[in-house]
């Protein structure tokens, strides 16, 4: 793909995700994450996106906060504040002795960080950041799946992770995506996502998509199915009111904070 054509698409994706990650258009489109760089810097010279640490946005799209600025492994955490709450209402939900499955992204990863201040869990996971995140509870059980690491977002999937899966029961499985829509469902960027969630819906009775509120009315690359493929949502509380309404005329159970405190 010519240059031209690839700013023609890049900016055509900024602006109807909002943000995405350099490392991610780099896949998308097979060339190097400089090449990206370069690519997103004309156009930011030209005012048609702004690029921020490790990713390209909208002009839209608000400045960082400080708390949005760090990061764990490499990875950025955004929107830090809305995944901490949703990880205290993921980790309230888990009790007993059963299997816990840990999906990929940092909206997992501050659930492990919840569930490691329990004093003990069971969990399953192929997130690098979440087992980092468990490691600290030394009374956790924690099983790292096997698989190919996707060296971008620190998970591992693939044929590997579906064979090791073999004759688990999972009570609960906490799942992130990339996008939520109410006619594109839940999408996510990468097809080893959709291997992952294949996988593990077929071993749990409970599955639970974890989402913060910047990720509806978003797609992103590959459609994951309708919104109600999950049995409960965990979210926070600027979700827009017609997913709420749809989620609960659908069956699927919604949770947030201003739920949990009333």
């Amino acid at each position: 793909m010519k240059r031209t054509d690839r700013l023609t698409e890049i900016k055509k994706m900024v602006a109807k995700q909002g943000r995405i990650e350099l490392t991610e258009l780099s896949q998308l489109f097979g060339v190097s994450v400089v090449t990206i760089r370069k690519d997103v810097e004309i156009l930011q010279e030209r005012n048609s996106v702004r690029r921020v640490h490790g990713a390209v946005v909208t002009l839209e799209e608000p400045e960082l906060q400080e708390e949005e600025k760090d990061s764990i492994m490499g990875i950025p955490l955004v929107n830090v504040a809305l995944k901490e709450k949703i990880g205290k209402i993921a980790a309230s939900r888990v009790n007993g002795s059963g299997w816990i499955f840990i999906g990929q992204g940092t909206t997992c990863y501050y659930v492990a960080k919840e569930l490691a201040k329990l004093e003990t869990v069971n969990v399953l996971t192929n997130n690098l950041m979440a087992a980092q995140a468990l490691a600290k509870n030394k009374r956790a059980n924690v099983v790292v799946t096997g698989g190919n690491m996707i060296n971008s977002h620190l998970y591992v999937a693939g044929e590997m992770f579906m064979r090791n899966l073999d004759n688990l029961y999972i009570s609960t499985a906490f799942l992130g995506v990339g996008g939520a829509d109410m006619h594109a469902g839940y999408t996510v960027n990468y097809s080893t996502e959709l291997t992952v969630f294949e996988t593990i819906q077929k071993l749990t009775d409970n599955l639970t998509i974890v989402v913060d509120s910047t990720k509806f009315d978003r797609t992103t690359f590959l459609s994951l199915g309708k919104l109600e493929y999950a049995d409960m949502v965990i979210t926070d509380d600027a979700i827009p009111e017609k997913y709420e309404k749809y989620y609960r005329d659908n069956g699927v159970t919604v949770l947030k904070p201003m739920d949990i405190t009333r």
